[in-house]
């Protein structure tokens, strides 16, 4: 896509920046050659490449090296203010996590359960409206990143905390020998990927033992379950592998902070046999409850959605089963918004997260301009700073899907008749 930029020129002659220029489907490299890229620091990484212009809705695909921690940016205003995408294959069956940072606070919005190895892989964190989508997938033959079939999000969630921002990755981490993403390899690419429907809904406390830093991120209380690993366990090579390394280190009497000096990361002993794949909904730390999705089960012991459900209902808190359809999941969101006064998404964006339909994506992203620009306007200050050609092209686009949309036609009107009303009083 490409976006026309309207300006003046008063040296009296057309410079490369003025020029209109691709924002999706194009190569950060290319970026970079026409000076539309600008660099940042993660707050405790390494440095990151991010557009110059600020955007809401996009999506970054990158090959990225999962020696320990990358990650891909989305909505980055600054180091303390941002949302990012990763792999941490220091985790416990928790190695993919989307986290929210605002004011230097770190909090998980959504994890995967599961343990990599340190291969190369593909990521891409996509974003549209209030919703945040991070898909992780394997490469093992070469594609072409601009024909790539958009990959299943791994994980999904909802946050309403930043409108708008720039897009990017992280170009190298200071404590690692290589890079954990190359320019060549990362593409702005449009907002996309479908996600699973929830498997259950959980009310969950927050863990107290988060206190909001980046080695220990606010997230939701669930139950787990850490045991050793042993030989016997049907669990990848390469644990049983990391297994060894931490009892030979530890049997010479190296403490794990000394093992952690000695080696730049503690090899993994541990799996986390309840844990499951999840997403929040609004996730708030000062809430005494929150809402979240489960979307995976345990990949060594199933029945840990289950085991979930269980840990909740232990502690008196409410467990709803996915909605069968629309209807059922607006009434769920109607039942539970009252108890969650902090709530700035709808009832279309729960629908969406719950069912995972297509049409819905397309509604909560309709809500999401509709909102900051018409109705609560929260964040009208963020939103404008998205060059004007960029929004009308957005909603243009989310127009032409709901014309072509041929279910729930009550509900595609009312968007439609939404997104004329933008269109008509502007901004």
């Amino acid at each position: 896509m490409v976006f026309k930029i309207r300006f003046v020129i008063p040296e009296g002659y057309v410079k490369r920046t003025h020029l209109e220029y691709p924002t999706e489907n194009v190569c950060f490299s290319y970026l970079a050659v026409i000076d539309k890229v600008t660099y940042s620091q993660h707050r405790t990484y390494g440095p990151v490449i991010v557009t110059k212009d600020v955007f809401t809705d996009k999506a970054v695909f990158a090959l990225v090296q999962t020696y320990e921690w990358a990650a891909v940016f989305g909505r980055f205003t600054n180091n303390n203010n941002h949302y990012y995408g990763a792999i941490y294959t220091g985790g416990t069956t928790s190695d993919v996590n989307l986290q929210r940072i605002s004011a230097g606070t770190y909090a998980y919005l959504a994890v995967e359960a599961v343990d990599l190895d340190t291969r190369g892989r593909g990521l891409m964190m996509s974003v549209s409206g209030s919703t945040f989508k991070l898909s992780r997938f394997e490469v093992p033959t070469p594609v072409d990143p601009l024909s790539l079939p958009t990959p299943t999000a791994t994980i999904s969630a909802t946050d309403t905390t930043f409108t708008s921002g720039h897009f990017g990755f992280e170009f190298l981490r200071s404590t690692i020998p290589h890079g954990s993403v190359s320019v060549g390899s990362a593409y702005l690419k449009p907002p996309a990927s479908p996600h699973p429907p929830a498997l259950a809904i959980l009310e969950v406390e927050v863990e107290v033992e988060g206190s909001g830093t980046t080695e220990d991120p606010f997230k939701p209380l669930q139950s787990k379950n850490l045991i050793e690993i042993t030989p016997e366990l049907n669990i990848p090579e390469f644990l049983k592998q990391e297994k060894k390394k931490y009892d030979i280190l530890r049997s010479k009497g190296f403490t794990d902070e000394e093992i952690q000096i000695l080696l730049g990361y503690i090899p993994q002993h541990q799996i986390d046999i309840n844990a499951v794949t999840w997403g929040a909904f609004e996730f708030n730390p000062q809430s005494p409850t929150n809402i979240i999705t489960i979307f995976g089960d345990n990949p060594y012991q199933s029945g840990a959605v289950e085991r979930q459900i269980e840990y909740a209902r232990a502690k008196n808190l409410r467990v709803l089963p996915p909605p069968a359809n629309y209807g059922e999941a607006v009434s769920q969101y109607n039942r539970l918004k009252h108890d969650f006064p902090h709530w700035l998404a709808g009832k279309d964006n729960y629908a969406y997260q719950t069912l995972g339909w297509e049409e819905l994506d397309v509604f909560q992203n309709v809500d999401f301009y509709y909102g900051e620009l018409i109705e609560h306007r929260k964040h009208y200050d963020q939103l404008k700073q998205v060059p004007e050609a960029e929004i009308w092209r957005r909603l243009e686009e989310l127009e032409r899907k709901l014309v072509n949309m041929e279910v729930l036609h009550e509900e595609r009107d009312k968007h439609m008749d939404k997104l004329k009303e933008i269109k008509k009083k502007g901004w």
